[in-house]
């Protein structure tokens, strides 16, 4: 709710300022709309409104529509993976990885299947070359438990190793790594799963809602 709402009021400023200026202001137009069609995402119509495929690509049309916030998304992304010493992936399992989203050359020979959470952003093709899975969730959203669980389930039953990620690898990594070790039985309650997870990768925090959801889906077993 509170990314909705942060989107909707930019998206509001930048057409008060686009009007009210007029001039090469109007231009404000598209990122005026670019924000708010995330917002409406947020608030109401989930990742649909990236129109990201099976495939792991976002359509030209949503990516033309959506360029000025795709622009600063991605600008951010990159930013942070140029001056964060945090490691791309780490390993959990002899089977489960889980990490950031990876550039091309960055993906283990040794991967089996990929998870991809993100719906922001398109896979790189290397990362789509083998056995890919996409379950999206928006960045600082929550999946029902019940569809959590179902996603969870299939990459459960997935032989081989599976690499996990969303964009930085904390939130809905955590999340959907949690619910997996519970599924798999690695770990006996969400508490444990968070704590052997953070004992690989630090940095992994889950938001109130996401403890919620991974909570239920645990109790509801």
């Amino acid at each position: 709710m509170k990314y909705g709402v942060l989107f909707a009021t930019v998206a509001v400023l930048l057409v008060a300022s686009a009007l009210l200026h007029g001039g090469w202001r109007l231009l404000l137009l598209w990122p005026a709309v670019s924000f708010g069609v995330v917002a409406i995402g947020y608030l109401h119509f989930g990742p649909i409104i990236y129109g990201k495929s099976s495939r792991g690509v976002l359509s030209p049309f949503t990516q033309l529509v959506l360029l000025p916030y795709l622009l600063y998304l991605w600008s951010v992304w990159y930013a942070l993976r140029l001056v964060k010493r945090e490691p791309a992936f780490n390993q959990l399992t002899d089977s489960v990885f889980i990490g950031r989203r990876l550039l091309s050359h960055e993906l283990p020979d040794h991967i089996d299947h990929v998870v991809d959470l993100t719906c922001e952003f398109s896979e790189p093709n290397n990362l789509r070359s083998s056995s890919y899975h996409l379950y999206p969730i928006l960045d600082g959203f929550v999946p029902s438990p019940d569809q959590l669980r179902q996603w969870v389930q299939e990459v459960a039953a997935l032989p081989g190793t599976v690499f996990i990620h969303c964009a930085e690898g904390h939130g809905r990594t955590g999340l959907f790594a949690a619910a997996l070790l519970l599924t798999i039985r690695h770990s006996k309650t969400p508490d444990d799963a968070l704590q052997f997870i953070r004992s690989k990768r630090p940095m992994v925090r889950l938001g109130r809602r996401q403890l919620a959801v991974l909570n239920t889906m645990h109790e509801a077993k």
